[in-house]
Order: structure tokens, then C-alpha cells, then sequence
């Protein structure tokens, strides 16, 4: 790897240097805010240089890499970051050159200067351009390029940000003279430098990506496999209709597969995640998210194109399943009998990212509509009652891949009968479908987070309003949060105890099942920690579940009513959630 700090001159103007912009870097997306900055930059540091020569305007980093294509014909470089800064460079020079007056008598000096940092002429004579665009941009760069002051192009057969950018820089240093031009040329390529990292042509692409990430760049998994599956033009037929077609069709598609979601401990976005998934799902193996591209690029190894192929069909298929699981908005109100989405709140709310690619595979394997949704009624099951007995989630990423590989290899009629098989069998505490006892023990004394308890709290709300009779039957989760019908600061207002066992006792159960609620305001310390006699009003205000509402009735709220309405809850989450 080698750094230096570069002038645009050396980048731009120096031999047959070639950037080729891969097939991961996004489109062209500066705007007219973006060019009224740099116009201004350009025009601060002119005016500087006139009475301090050696001020500069620092432009960041540009991140190459020696191209293995380079020839006699170019030296290639990937623009690996860069691209934006590069391609606006590239049109505000061609604004240019496209503003210098043929009729003086230095025009050619500087028509021909400004086009060395847009063009260059191999060793037989052909022309080249500086900048190579990948497929999305190349059409109106290369137009662009190949224009002259005359051109004009029309909207709406020409609308881009590529255009729009040539156009605004056009307009600004239009009806200036040759030497101003000059000037603004030299300035350009003189007094804008940038830090030049150059990778080598045979360097990992992993190694690129954690140096971007350093730099505070994101530059996605998709986007290096992207750019690793369609490197040559063979693959390159592909790419329409098993990539754009399948992430980018239109802005609420390429929205969608961008936005993020939690993964384990940081933020993924959903295409990551389904790479991940089918990865996982295709070799059965675990899989770091950290080196996602790494794994695929060996796993890619030695494959033949029709091998490829058959990945973005394999891909592209489980993408169209991915993109119909409900998420967000579609999971902030629920009945409780639409098991799919709650299913998907349960996995979401209670940060079990790691069952997707199990998840998936169900999906794609199971045609029958009621025997898919048994499976999730089992998976949440299983999940729930594990989180409500504070099993560990830690060996989950195996687990999940384990009951792939059960169901792959099973010898049951149904898949539901192999999931149901492979939970069944599992004895350690790792992996085990925890029994009524223990769920029974887990709601008198389980100590839960308020996001985990709030989540079994709701679903066995909604189960609760389904089974009585009451109008309402939708819950919204966001609207509700976990309340302590006896107060966590209970000294205060409540009666007194002689011992200290006996506090300590009312300390560690006052934070049991029994104990919490769901209400729909955040209290004041002074509500909260209010008597019973008052506490209960105000509990009757703020919540009509009979999960609350069954309670509030009582002359008394003390260890042996929170250990009563323990048993009646978990009566209840065993009917929901049955083994």
C-alpha cells in the first residue's frame, strides 16, 4: 500500500493513468448544493493564491488499486473511494474547456491543457478517458465528454445528476476570458490535493473495506460483491436481471434493502442481512458478518459462470421472500391472531436476528401456507419460553444452523414434524425446550429486562383482549411501557417490614412477572411510588388490559398477590406459547 499526498494534476494529468469506477460504487448523487460549494472553494482559493501562493484546499482521501486489466494501452486503477470527488472534478474541467474561446490566440494551449486531465492517447494514438464510469453513469458522463460548447442537452431525454453538475459549472465560468480560465485550471490541479492511498493489484478486498471503515467510510458487503460477481462481461449479462431488477428497480426498493436492522450487537442493512442468511443457509457454516465478503470471495472460488448463476437465482429467490417478512410500521399494532407478524415482533423485540437464516429456509421449503405458520407458532414458542427461563441466546448462531441441517437430513413427512423433532431432542441448557415446570418457576422468579418482560407482557395482553369480550383487539407495543405496581422505592409509601430478610425478599419480587404491567404513560416518581390505595388509581387510569385492570381491585398489593398473579399469568403464557 502506498500513501502520499498527490495534487489533482498528478492524478488527473500524468501519463495513460485510468480510473475505473467498479460496478459497487453508487451512482453519481451531487446536487446543486454540493457545486455551489465547490465553486465557491475553487473561487476562495484563487483569490487566496493571490496574496498567499502556497494556500491549498485539502480535498480528503482517494483509494485506488492497480488494476490487474493494465496494459500497454492504460495504466488502470479502481476508484475505490473517490468517486464523487473525482467525476464533479472531471465536469467542472470539461465546463472548462467548453468555455475557452477558439478564436484567441492561446485557445489550443488551453483547450489542450484543461483535455490532458480528461483524456489521454496510448501509444498508438487512440484516445482515452482519465475517468471510466461503471454501467449506471456511463452513459451521460460519456456524453459529457464527448460534447463541445455547442451542445445542448434537452430535458426530459437527459435528466441526471452527471448533467445537472456539467450544466450549473457550464453556466458559472461562462464569458470568462482564456486567462481566467487558465487561472481556474491551475488552481484546480495545483492547490486542491488529496491523500492518495494506492492499493496492489492482488491486495484482499477485505483489506480495502476495513481501511474504508477506518476512514469512516461505509462501503457495504453488497457493494464489494457486487462488484466481485460482475467484474467481467460474461457475469455482466446478468446483472439486470438478477440484481437490479431484484435491489434496485426504483427508490422505495433500493430504500428498503438500505435500511438497517439490528444484527447481534451493531447495525446491518436488510441486503447484508439476507447475504448473510443465504450464505449461511447454503453452506452450513457460521458466518461473520465482519467478513461476510471474505467468505463469500472463498466460497465464490473456483466457481464456474453457471455455478454463479445459479447463486443469483438461489439469491435473487430467497430476496422476494425476505422482502415480505413484515417489519417496522407493519409490526406497531397487532391482534393476536396474526401469528405471522407476531412472530416477527417477538424476534425483533427480543434482538433474535440470528434465527433469519432458519427463518428463510422454512420460507422457502414450506408451500403449505398452515403447516409455515405451525413453525413460526413453534419457533416463537420455543424462543419465548427459553427467554422467559433466561436460557442463554449464545450459542444461537450454531443452533439455528444445526436444526438447517436436521431438517435437510430428516427422515419426517413434514417439515414441521422434523422442526418439531429436532426442539424436542435438545437436553442442554444451550439448546433445550424448557418444560411447564420451568416456566411455572421462571414467572415467580425471573428477573427480566423491561424490553423482554414488556414483550411477553404484551403478547399475553393481546391474548387477553382476544378471549374476552372487548372491542378492542389491536395493541400498539410503542404505545405501552413497564410499570411496578409496587413501586421499586416502596419505603416511601408503603408499609414498613422489621426484618431484613423480609426486605430483601420484597426487593427481588417486587421485579418479578407478578409485579409488572404495561401502561400507556411513563409515570412521575410522585405516581409511582404512590400508595396502593393510590398507586391502583392511577394503575386503572392508565391501562384497561385486564392484565392490569383484574388487580386493581384489591385492598392489598403485597408478595402474596404478586405471587398469586404470577400463577395466573404464566397459566396464561402456557397457553399461548405450548410446547
Amino acid at each position: 500500500m502506498n500513501i502520499q499526498k498527490v495534487h489533482l494534476l498528478n492524478l488527473l494529468n500524468t501519463g495513460t493513468n485510468q480510473y475505473v469506477i467498479p460496478f459497487f460504487q453508487r451512482p453519481f448523487v451531487w446536487q446543486k448544493e454540493d457545486c455551489e460549494n465547490l465553486y465557491e472553494d475553487v473561487i476562495e482559493t484563487a483569490k487566496a493564491n493571490k496574496i498567499n501562493p502556497l494556500k491549498e484546499h485539502f480535498i480528503g482521501t482517494i483509494i485506488t488499486k492497480n488494476s490487474i486489466a493494465s496494459s500497454q494501452m492504460a495504466a488502470k486503477y479502481d476508484l475505490v473511494d473517490g468517486q464523487q470527488r473525482m467525476t464533479t472534478f472531471s465536469l467542472l474541467l470539461k465546463a472548462l474547456a467548453n468555455n475557452v474561446d477558439l478564436n484567441q490566440p492561446n485557445a489550443n494551449f488551453l483547450f489542450d491543457n484543461i483535455n490532458n486531465s480528461l483524456f489521454f492517447k496510448d501509444a498508438y494514438g487512440k484516445m482515452h478517458y482519465r475517468i471510466v464510469h461503471n454501467r449506471i453513469d456511463s452513459v451521460y458522463f460519456d456524453k459529457v465528454m464527448n460534447s463541445d460548447k455547442n451542445t445542448v442537452f434537452t430535458e426530459p431525454e437527459y435528466t441526471s445528476n452527471i448533467l445537472d453538475t456539467y450544466r450549473y459549472f457550464l453556466a458559472k465560468f461562462s464569458g470568462l476570458t482564456n486567462d481566467d480560465l487558465l487561472n481556474y485550471n491551475n488552481i484546480i490541479l495545483h492547490k486542491f490535493p488529496a491523500i492518495s492511498m494506492v492499493l496492489d493489484a492482488f491486495d484482499d478486498e477485505q483489506e480495502i473495506f476495513d481501511t474504508i471503515n477506518s476512514l469512516g467510510v461505509k462501503l457495504t458487503t453488497s457493494e464489494l460483491l457486487k462488484n466481485h460477481l460482475f467484474n467481467d462481461k460474461q457475469a455482466q449479462d446478468l446483472y439486470k436481471s438478477y440484481w437490479e431488477d431484484v435491489f434496485e428497480t426504483d427508490e422505495e426498493t433500493i430504500k428498503f434493502w438500505n435500511t438497517k436492522k439490528t444484527a447481534g450487537r451493531v447495525y446491518r442493512e436488510n441486503i447484508d442481512v439476507l447475504l448473510y442468511c443465504y450464505l449461511l443457509i447454503e453452506t452450513q457454516k457460521d458466518i461473520s458478518l465482519e467478513h461476510l465478503f471474505k467468505d463469500y470471495k472463498n466460497w465464490l472460488s473456483g466457481k464456474t459462470f453457471q455455478d454463479k448463476k445459479t447463486l443469483l437465482e438461489g439469491l435473487k429467490s430467497y430476496a422476494e421472500i425476505y422482502a415480505t417478512f413484515p417489519s417496522g410500521t407493519e409490526l406497531n399494532n397487532l391482534k393476536f391472531d396474526d401469528k405471522e407478524k407476531r412472530f416477527f415482533h417477538v424476534i425483533e423485540n427480543l434482538n433474535i436476528t440470528t434465527i433469519f437464516p432458519l427463518v428463510l429456509y422454512l420460507y422457502k421449503s414450506v408451500a403449505d401456507e398452515a403447516e409455515r405458520v405451525q413453525c413460526l407458532e413453534l419457533l416463537e414458542s420455543y424462543l419465548v419460553r427459553r427467554n422467559i427461563c433466561r436460557l442463554t441466546t449464545k450459542n444461537y448462531n450454531n443452533l439455528f444452523i444445526s436444526i438447517i441441517k436436521s431438517i435437510k437430513d430428516t427422515k419426517e413427512p413434514t417439515i414441521f414434524g422434523a422442526l418439531q423433532a429436532t426442539l424436542l431432542g435438545y437436553t442442554e441448557d444451550t439448546n433445550r425446550f424448557p418444560e411447564d415446570i420451568d416456566v411455572k418457576q421462571a414467572f415467580a422468579n425471573s428477573i427480566l429486562s423491561n424490553q423482554h418482560a414488556k414483550e411477553t407482557l404484551y403478547v399475553i395482553a393481546l391474548y387477553q383482549v382476544k378471549t374476552v369480550l372487548n372491542d378492542v383487539t389491536v395493541l400498539s407495543a410503542n404505545s405501552f411501557s413497564v410499570e411496578h405496581m409496587m413501586p421499586k422505592k416502596w419505603e416511601e409509601n408503603w408499609n414498613k417490614l422489621d426484618t431484613q430478610d423480609e426486605k430483601n425478599f420484597r426487593f427481588f419480587k417486587l421485579h418479578t412477572f407478578g409485579n409488572l404491567t404495561i401502561i400507556t404513560k411513563n409515570l412521575n416518581s410522585k405516581l409511582r411510588n404512590s400508595a396502593w390505595s393510590n398507586k391502583r388509581t392511577i394503575l386503572q387510569q392508565y391501562s384497561a388490559l385486564p392484565l392490569t385492570t383484574q388487580y386493581t381491585a384489591l385492598d392489598e398489593w403485597n408478595e402474596t398477590t404478586i405471587n398469586s398473579r404470577a400463577e395466573d399469568l404464566e397459566a396464561i403464557a402456557l397457553q399461548i406459547w405450548k410446547k
